[in-house]
């Protein structure tokens, strides 16, 4: 190769003839080896050189080897031009490329003719290197092609209609190359300049596609795109147009690139070169840049000029910006298009760009630009004034619409300018021409079209409003669309989404008419013609039928319509308010349009429309009188939607992500935007109260993105009426205290979103509250400022944080409220102590002690307060919340002592969760706890007042209620382990209190709302679970813990069972004394109070009470205590006192408690024997008849006194004892005898017998009693009639006797009763002969006793005692009225005691 090249630089040395002989041989030997191998630059520089000096030697060896020569260099410059680019394959190129130059002046038709071969074969390769070829040529011998010229240019046909991008690339050189050298003026050059046009009118691809495309050509380098292809014809018209002076060839024909459709995607730079060239020509002044239709046949006339250009500027960011190069031409073919507009457009379309310059990409607010178009055709129409000019627009117009196909925005656009066209003809049947084409040719479907004919007849109604609305009268009816009138393609017809669609359109119609037209002529017609025709279209019906609408055309349609309507009659001015009396009604439609929105996706812009035409319609005359459904309809149609980033994709599968995030936006927006206007209505306290309390239950939602949104919104609101609220002085505003407690609530929340705007809130919320204060707007308060440093805690989830930050929040509202809003603050954060979130709860807790401890002094709510505190107590499930919350309790009570505790009574412990935890709470106050307690025992006192007759009778559930109250908090704060101090201060009185009130219930029958005592519970022990018992426990585990407060250690001080007695109205006293019993030992140090306050009770006309007391004072006079205590007198005067109460039970504890005095107080009987005595014998003489039990309780009580032998007893005492108690020997009621010879034996064994001969004669006198009743029917009797003569034995002066007396005593004996009466009666006659007579005439008495055991003993007695008495026995007394007395017997009624009287005669035989 390199030889080749050598070659072809010293063939200039050779001599002509050398070269002509070697040339045969030498060229055909270099193309043979570009046959065995690819292009080579030497070898084609050897070619170059030798090809050179051929030519210059005018060598006519070359003509033989041309065709070869040809077909072998066309080829190396296919190849050369697949090579990728770089500075080896370009210089192979230039020397092909070289070889046809130097060819070209001696070949010229040869090469012409080859290339124009080539050119025809449809193959890229091919082309593509006879396209070079053929440009190289065209640019370096011009003047050899100059006879070529037009069959070159035909040659381009084929190239241009090839599909091959890289051909098409080539070709835009070679086109440029000929426009440089004259091809173009050519008869084909028009044909050229299409092509041209076409390739610059190549459709646009998407971003997407031309990444994809992008990244193709990086891999293969050699891949033309088409808007590769786009951008390269493009520059070319540009520099055609600016760089060769070829003008009048493109002015004015690119005009007629203007109007096809075909060639939008070209307009930007058709565009640009006509405003060039047409701004050139207006410059230089030339006569050609005004346009001479006649000539210019193909020239579009003006408003088909007009039309198109204004209809491109209505998308100006499409089509790479089309938009400002068609606002430019229109600007220079001013003149062109009438003369008259060139004065507003002069004007107005510089301003106009400028305009798109501020908005670039698609920033651009395209109703207003739209609205800045049309306002600039409405200036110009003016301006022309030109009917017949005016009205062939208006054709043009309906014409492009209807053939052009353009986009549905711009055909929206084009309603709208043939709206401002119609505007301004006079003629009404064109008018009607027109809007009934604009109606028949609109596609209904599309919303963009739909609109833009709604606001083309809006627009047009400015001025033919009569027309219209006639128009629309018989669009109404559908027969301009539809007719038909069978029932079944009625059916037909609403099943199809036409009907709907035109019936969207006409209202939408109706809408912008009443938003254009003048409203003196609008508003007489409004409801009857405009509003009720809307609404029948709306209300669509078949056969009167109502039928639901459910197509959102429609709905957005009317919302549209109502939206125009509420703005239009806002927008009035000078004239009275419209009255809407159809309000209500549009209410209710917009209210069901957002109901049936789904409330998890946000599909259409419903919700935003309807909200912003109710944000007008509200403010209508007339107002309504309640907004709340309305309020609440909007807030859970908006605050109840997902996230985005939690929606689905299927969500709305007509937006992007992007589309969804601004609807999104936008709705919220309009949901603020109409809050506003409610302020807006009621900017008092009132006003904000209202709005706040329709959106509390968001701002408490579970959900974070609800409590998130509606607290953003409630931000946005409180920014607002803070600015817009006229707060200077106003007054007060108590109803803020609910909103800043609702806030509060939320500073604390899990979502930090909430949270910083939850102190935002209250940040705004203080200050609007010191606005109504006085304060002026710019006043910086240093608490409220304060809420800023808390804000920036806010990030610190820890508990110790979330403490802080709420402790300085209550601080803050401590000092920045006021004293009359305290406690509705109170209220409302106490009703957040059970919120849906745990930290809301945790907050509560903990500004509600802040504030209740540096304000509960001057809270003056305490019942609701409390009120609230209860029930929330009873939900509340965290521990630290419930203790946080007794403890805001107690401090309550501390600051309000006498005020609280009425009201803490009225929930029973029982029956409520925790309320005994607020009573215990109260125990780590001294004073307030003493306080309390006091409180609670003259509550109790008063329950048990002498005065309430319900207490001896009746009493009521409330009182019994009451009661239980008060003694369930006494147990809840007596049985605490922490309450020792108070019971060692309050003992006395806790006791008697507690003793009295129990003693006021033992016969009270409670409603079965109270729960039953266990049955296994009847000890002293601690109650389990203190809400188990009843109010009988309770008051019993108040008395245990009393008891075991002064309890020694491992002292067992009741029995099982003991408790239960207390219960018993019948065994209750028996109770009490087993009490006392305890009391004596183990709270002596408290006895003498607890006598003083329980001694007023022995006077009260409650039975019980006084029972009571004197049982538990009968029982201390058991204990020797008291003389300890030196209550003995006390104690005794109080009993003896009681002798005189009208009760018996009294009397009989009166009685034992005396009789006790003997047991606790022996050293005291000598001083109260004889009174004592006296008294029992008294007592026993009264009772013996009327109350035996009574009766025996004096015996058993002066049993107790004679057992205690004291010197001081008086002889005549004894004696009259003694004789006192012998009546009740024979008394009926054995219990009553058995005491009578109780106290007989005591009287016996006092020791004094000896000593008295009378006393010792009466005893004697009572032996045949004893004997007698020795076989008494009652046991009891018998037993203590052994006991009294076994005691007796010492006391007769009978030795045998006092033997047989002596058996008695032993226990195992077994007594033969008349063998033992024979003995006792044979040692009476032998050793007590003066007393036989008397025994005998004793026995006679008892045959008369009312028991027929003791007839038969007397019988059995009286024979032993005559049949054993000594031989002169019957001397000393007459024996017959003995014997008559014992045959009387044998008449007895009773049997045993006739055959008894029977057997007693065999004994007396004697006589």
């Amino acid at each position: 190769m390199m030889v080749v090249e050598a070659i072809g630089q010293i063939s200039y040395l050779l001599p002509d003839d050398k070269v002509e002989n070697e040339l045969p041989m030498l060229i055909p030997t270099v193309l043979s080896m570009y046959q065995k191998t690819s292009s080579d630059l030497s070898l084609t520089k050897g070619l170059c050189g030798i090809l050179h000096n051929a030519m210059e030697r005018d060598s006519k060896m070359l003509f033989a080897h041309l065709e070869f020569l040809l077909i072998i260099l066309h080829q190396q410059i296919c190849i050369a031009m697949d090579q990728p680019p770089n500075p080896g394959s370009e210089m192979l190129q230039s020397k092909l490329l070289c070889c046809f130059k130097l060819l070209t002046p001696t070949f010229i038709d040869q090469i012409i003719t080859f290339l124009l071969l080539e050119l025809e074969i449809n193959d890229e390769q091919i082309q593509l290197g006879a396209l070079a070829i053929m440009n190289h040529l065209i640019y370096g011998v011009p003047s050899c092609l100059e006879i070529q010229k037009n069959q070159i240019l035909n040659s381009l046909a084929l190239p241009m209609l090839t599909n091959s991008n890289r051909v098409k690339e080539l070709l835009a050189q070679v086109i440029y190359t000929m426009a440089s050298h004259g091809y173009l003026e050519l008869e084909r050059g028009v044909d050229v300049i299409e092509f041209i046009i076409e390739q610059c009118a190549l459709p646009i691809e998407g971003k997407e596609k031309c990444v994809e495309l992008g990244k193709r050509q990086e891999e293969f380098s050699f891949e033309v795109t088409d808007m590769d292809v786009k951008r390269q014809y493009e520059t070319l018209l540009e520099k055609l147009t600016t760089t060769l002076d070829i003008d009048s060839l493109f002015w004015p024909l690119l005009l007629e690139f203007v109007i096809p459709i075909r060639y939008t995607n070209a307009m930007v730079v058709v565009c640009s070169s006509l405003v060039y060239l047409g701004t050139k020509k207006q410059k230089a002044g030339a006569t050609e840049f005004v346009l001479n239709y006649e000539e210019c046949v193909n020239l579009p006339n003006r408003q088909a000029l007009l039309t198109r250009l204004l209809t491109v500027s209505a998308s100006p960011n499409e089509g790479n910006g089309r938009g400002a190069p068609a606002l430019s031409l229109l600007q220079v073919l001013g003149i062109n298009v009438h003369p008259a507009a060139v004065k507003v457009w002069d004007k107005e379309l510089p301003i106009l760009l400028n305009y798109l310059q501020e908005f670039p990409g698609n920033y651009l607010p395209q109703n207003q630009w739209e609205e800045k178009l049309l306002h600039v055709l409405s200036q110009t129409l003016q301006e022309i004034e030109d009917e017949v000019w005016i009205v062939e627009l208006s054709e043009v117009m309906s014409k492009y619409i209807h053939r052009s196909d353009p986009s549905p925005q711009q055909k929206g656009f084009l309603y709208k300018c043939l709206g401002i066209v119609l505007q301004l003809v006079q003629n009404p049947e064109v008018v009607r021409k027109k809007l009934h084409e604009m109606l028949q040719i609109v596609q209904h479907d599309e919303d963009l079209e739909r609109e833009g004919v709604a606001i083309g007849i809006g627009h047009c109604a400015r001025t033919h409003l009569d027309i219209i609305l006639t128009t629309l009268k018989e669009c109404s009816k559908l027969n301009i669309f539809k007719k038909t009138a069978s029932f079944y393609q009625i059916m037909k017809d609403q099943g199809s989404i036409e009907i709907t669609k035109v019936r969207s359109t006409l209202i939408l119609c109706y809408g912008y008419l009443i938003w254009y037209s003048p409203k003196e002529f609008i508003l007489p017609r409004l409801e009857n013609d405009i509003l009720q025709n809307v609404l029948n279209h709306f209300n669509m019906k078949i056969l009167g039928m109502k039928v639901q609408v459910k197509d959102s055309t429609m709905k957005l349609s009317l919302i549209k319509m109502v939206t125009l309507m509420a703005r239009a009659i806002l927008a009035m001015e000078g004239q009275p308010w419209y009255k809407l009396t159809r309000k209500a009604e549009l209410v209710t439609y917009m209210q069901d349009f957002i109901k049936v929105e789904p409330r998890d996706a946000l599909k259409t812009s419903i919700r935003k429309v309807v909200m912003d035409a109710c944000a007008s319609l509200i403010l209508l005359e007339p107002l309504l009188n309640d907004h709340t459904e309305l309020v609440n309809v909007c807030l859970s149609s908006v605050f109840s939607l997902p996230p985005l980033e939690n929606s689905s994709a299927n969500d709305s599968r007509d937006m992007d992500m992007a589309e969804r995030q601004t609807l999104y936006s936008e709705t919220l927006a309009s949901l603020e935007e109409l809050l506003k206007q409610f302020l807006l209505y009621d900017l008092s306290p009132d006003g904000l109260q209202f709005l706040f309390k329709n959106m509390a239950c968001w701002i408490e939602s579970r959900k974070n993105s609800e409590r998130e949104k509606s607290l953003e919104t409630t931000l946005h609101l409180l920014t607002f009426y803070l600015e817009a609220a006229d707060t200077d002085g106003k007054g007060p505003s108590h109803d803020l205290a609910a909103i800043i407690g609702c806030i509060v609530l939320r500073c604390s929340d899990p979502s930090l979103i909430v949270r910083e705007t939850a102190i935002d809130c209250l940040y705004l919320l203080l200050y609007i509250r010191l606005g109504f204060e006085g304060f002026p707007r710019g006043h910086r308060d240093m608490e409220v400022e304060h809420l800023k440093a808390i804000k920036d805690g806010l990030k610190d989830t820890k508990s110790e944080t979330l403490y802080r930050v709420c402790t300085d929040i209550g601080k803050v509202l401590s000092k920045c409220m006021a004293p009359d809003q305290m406690d509705t603050l109170l209220i409302t954060i106490s009703k957040g102590l059970t919120d849906k979130q745990l930290n809301g709860s945790c907050v509560a807790s903990i500004v509600l002690n802040v504030l209740i401890r540096k304000c509960g002094a001057m809270l003056s709510d305490i019942p609701g307060i409390i009120k609230v505190l209860y029930h929330q107590l009873q939900s509340i499930t965290e521990p630290q919340v419930t203790h946080a919350v007794i403890l805001a309790i107690s401090i309550l009570a501390s600051h309000n002592m006498l005020m609280i505790f009425p009201y803490l009574l009225k929930y029973q412990i029982p029956f409520q969760t925790y309320m005994g935890e607020v009573w215990r709470s109260l125990l780590g106050d001294n004073t307030l706890v003493t306080t309390s307690v006091k409180y609670l025992l003259d509550n109790l006192k008063l329950l048990c007042d002498d005065r309430k007759e319900y207490h001896v009778r009746l009493v009521t559930r409330s009182a019994t209620q009451q009661s239980l109250a008060v003694i369930c908090a006494l147990h809840a704060m007596i049985c605490s382990p922490e309450s020792e101090s108070l019971i060692n201060i309050l003992y006395p009185h806790l006791f008697s209190t507690v003793l009295i009130f129990l003693s006021s219930i033992v016969q009270v029958g409670f409603t079965r709302d109270f729960p039953r005592i266990p049955n296994e519970r009847k000890t002293f022990s601690q109650p389990e679970e203190p809400g188990d018992a009843d109010v009988w426990n309770y008051t019993i585990e108040i008395l245990q813990a009393l008891l075991a407060n002064g309890r020694k250690v491992d002292s067992n001080t009741a029995k099982k069972g003991d408790w239960d007695l207390m219960k018993s109205p019948e065994k209750h006293h028996e109770g009490v004394m087993l009490l006392a019993s305890t009391m004596a030992t183990c709270a002596v140090h408290h006895l003498i109070s607890i006598v003083e306050q329980l001694i007023p009770f022995l006077v009260n006309v409650n039975e019980r009470q006084r029972i009571t007391v004197a049982a538990f004072f009968a029982e201390l006079l058991n204990h020797s205590v008291m003389v300890e205590l030196s209550l003995t007198d006390t104690l005794v005067s109080s009993l003896l006192r009681c002798l005189m109460d009208t009760s018996l039970t009294v009397q009989r504890l009166a009685v034992r408690g005396l009789g006790n005095v003997a047991i606790g107080a022996p050293q005291k009987v000598g001083k109260y024997s004889t009174k004592l005595l006296s008294t029992m014998i008294a007592v026993v003489h009264k009772y013996s008849k009327s109350n035996h039990l009574l009766a025996v309780e004096a015996m058993s009580s002066i049993s107790k006194i004679l057992d205690r032998p004291q010197e001081s007893f008086a002889d005549s005492i004894l004696i009259d004892v003694a004789l006192a108690i012998e009546p009740f020997f024979e008394h009926i009621q054995g219990q009553l005898r058995s005491s009578a010879f109780t106290v007989l034996g005591k009287i016996i064994a006092f020791g004094k017998i000896q000593l008295n001969p009378v006393l010792r004669e009466h005893i004697y006198s009572t032996l045949i009693s004893l004997l007698l009743h020795l076989n008494d029917d009652c046991d009891g009797v018998k037993t203590v009639c052994k006991s009294v003569l076994s005691s007796m034995s010492p006391v007769v002066a009978s030795e045998g006797l006092s033997k047989m007396l002596q058996e008695l005593s032993s226990e195992d004996t077994t007594l033969d009763y008349e063998k033992y009466l024979s003995g006792i009666s044979k040692h009476v006659s032998r050793d007590l002969p003066d007393k036989v007579v008397f025994y005998i005439v004793r026995c006679t008495a008892f045959f008369k006793n009312t028991q027929p055991e003791i007839r038969k003993n007397a019988v059995t007695l009286i024979a032993f005692l005559m049949h054993n008495a000594a031989p002169d026995y019957s001397s000393l007394f007459s024996a017959d009225p003995i014997c008559e007395e014992i045959n009387s017997l044998l008449t007895d009624p009773v049997k045993r005691v006739r055959l008894r009287a029977a057997v007693a005669i065999r004994y007396l035989y004697m006589y």
